[in-house]
């Protein structure tokens, strides 16, 4: 054999190996592994009986369903509770097939990992005890502000604070419910983060304060969407086949009276999205 046709038959499997992407693998071992948050009501959280939930768990179980018939084949789907920065990088490292929760997809993110069409849009807020001395963003002033760190709240609270010369200190914390349980302790003044998050975390969780505030300050965009491998065409297509078939069918209008019916009707902004997202099959 020439040395040329040597290199070549080494490279065709090396080339039909880089071609099976995880799709492939999921289907070959009967495996999957999605990462999810546990702490971040509406979206995805454990109840009392310790069953996950939400929105964004709902339109992920139904991914999988999706992925289960796309394949003809029932899969054996782990689920593991992480952080933010740990599920982005669970999967890019492979260690996990999908992530779900509340994950703002960004271009800096896109660089390690890929994203599903956007399947909720929200933004940052800031959440005080009602009748805080703290009313507005310039209020922040010499108050330390509790907020999740490696989330893109952290960001955008820093560039806020330096952009408009406010003094406020942040004060970064591993998850939400300890960035919750400081601010209800007086520990911190006030808590940033997404805004519906907050507002999940009021009403599902007993606190000493009495009742809270959100400041009227829009901070950041949030556009939410389920992580999955960069580069691998064939697993997106099928997470993006089963949520637009949810935006399509109008079960979305379904699952979000479920989750946020107790806040009224979707804002234009996520209405557009709803619609947009009926991507024919």
């Amino acid at each position: 054999m020439s040395r040329g046709l040597l290199i070549l038959a080494l490279l065709v499997p090396l080339a039909a190996a880089q071609a099976a992407g995880r799709l492939d693998k999921i289907k070959s071992t009967g495996k999957m592994t999605v990462a999810y948050a546990d702490n971040t009501p509406p979206f995805a959280f454990r109840d009392k009986d310790g069953n996950i939930d939400g929105y964004s768990m709902e339109l992920c179980r139904t991914v999988v369903a999706g992925i289960q018939a796309q394949l003809k084949k029932k899969l054996d789907v782990t689920w593991v509770a992480a952080t933010t920065p740990e599920r982005l990088k669970m999967v890019a490292q492979g260690k996990a097939d999908l992530e779900c929760g509340v994950t703002t997809h960004t271009l800096k993110r896109a660089e390690q990992v890929g994203f599903s069409m956007t399947v909720f849009v929200d933004g940052a807020g800031v959440l005080v005890p009602k009748g805080s001395p703290i009313v507005s963003l310039p209020g922040l002033d010499g108050a330390k502000i509790a907020v999740v760190s490696g989330t893109t709240t952290e960001q955008h609270m820093r560039d806020v604070l330096k952009e408009r010369g406010i003094a406020g200190t942040l004060v970064p914390v591993a998850d939400r419910k300890t960035a919750f349980e400081m601010t209800d302790r007086g520990e911190t003044q006030a808590y940033a983060g997404d805004r519906a998050v907050l507002v999940g975390q009021v009403l599902t969780t007993q606190t000493k304060t009495p009742d809270w505030t959100l400041l009227d300050a829009d901070i950041s965009y949030e556009p939410y969407a389920f992580a999955l491998p960069r580069g691998d065409p064939d697993l997106q297509l099928a997470v993006d086949r089963a949520l637009a078939a949810v935006f399509r069918s109008g079960r979305i209008g379904d699952i979000y009276g479920r989750w946020f019916g107790r806040f009224g009707q979707p804002q234009t902004v996520l209405k557009a999205l709803f619609l947009l997202n009926q991507i024919p099959e």
